[in-house]
């Protein structure tokens, strides 16, 4: 019988809680769509997120006042990991499914591979990843083909597929600017992960309300399966995914931390196929697994140099 060590079971656990958050979060907006618009939806998700994060934080006594400069910090980091990274997300799943939007945006790692060489000032791509960008590349425009007419609500059109892939670009944007711009605070990650949230949160309500969201909401469509979506997406695809994906960088192999790349995009159509009766063609299949497999160059060259 094998047995694992606690260590090993605990980094199970977090992958576990992961790649069902994150990859659940696809599904969710479909539902939450229903009733209130993209922004609207994302700013309040992450709004509810972040606070109860933050008095969490503050009940076990680890509070620490943040700086005029953590404030900064986390506003202009919430433009491009909250109001892109899961607005423009959002944005996109008004008209695109949402095993589409999980297999886009699962090809975040190959973005982040030539920002960081194009703007970054890292090496080259070698030939093995070269080949990862290019399956990738062709995983996407096999989408772009098989979805480029809205013409059904299991449909995806191009426009949205565009506002799924500047999601992605908002997510590397802001890890590269991280690292560029590093902060110094005496803030824990959780906390300054909750004012993030907050403050990326607000910036997505105040777009909603200048866009006219507010009038564009259908209270009439709200039933038990939307409230539940977005309960789990505040509570799941934020709090516990956020968590967990900070707890697994300090005690697991960046290559560990970061495999919910590979898993996320398949949980999402299968998530889109079973709960949200989305059909599933033999061209998505493909680009999955193009984009998936392509993913898999990439990081598994970059981590084991």
């Amino acid at each position: 019988m094998v047995r694992f060590s606690p260590l090993t079971l605990k980094i199970m656990l977090n992958l576990f809680l992961v790649y069902v958050s994150w990859g659940s979060t696809y599904i969710g907006f479909k539902y939450t769509l229903e009733v209130l618009g993209p922004f609207l939806a994302c700013g309040a998700r992450m709004v509810l997120a972040g606070v109860l994060l933050c008095a969490a934080i503050a009940c076990a006594g680890r509070w620490q006042r943040p700086e005029r400069a953590d404030c900064l910090h986390a506003l202009w980091l919430g433009l491009f990991m909250v109001l892109m990274a899961s607005g423009f997300l959002a944005k996109g799943q008004e008209s695109v499914t949402s095993g589409v939007a999980a297999v886009v945006t699962g090809s975040t790692p190959i973005s982040m591979l030539v920002a960081a060489w194009l703007f970054g000032g890292e090496q080259r791509p070698s030939a093995m990843q070269w080949l990862g960008l290019a399956g990738g590349l062709c995983g996407l425009i096999l989408l772009g083909k098989s979805h480029g007419v809205s013409v059904g609500p299991d449909q995806s059109s191009a426009g949205g597929i565009l506002w799924v892939f500047g999601a992605t670009l908002g997510w590397v944007a802001g890890s590269l600017l991280t690292r560029r711009f590093p902060l110094r605070t005496r803030l824990g990650p959780l906390q300054s992960c909750g004012l993030l949230l907050c403050a990326g949160g607000l910036e997505c309500l105040l777009t909603g309300f200048v866009g006219g969201e507010a009038a564009m909401t259908r209270w009439e469509n709200l039933r038990p399966e939307v409230f539940l979506a977005f309960l789990w997406m505040s509570l799941g695809g934020s709090i516990i995914a956020y968590s967990c994906y900070f707890w697994l960088l300090t005690h697991a192999s960046i290559a560990t931390a970061v495999s919910y790349e590979y898993v996320v995009p398949v949980i999402g159509i299968f998530l889109g196929w079973w709960l949200g009766n989305e059909q599933v063609s033999g061209r998505m299949i493909l680009a999955c697994c193009l984009t998936v497999g392509s993913v898999f160059f990439v990081l598994w060259h970059k981590h084991n140099k």
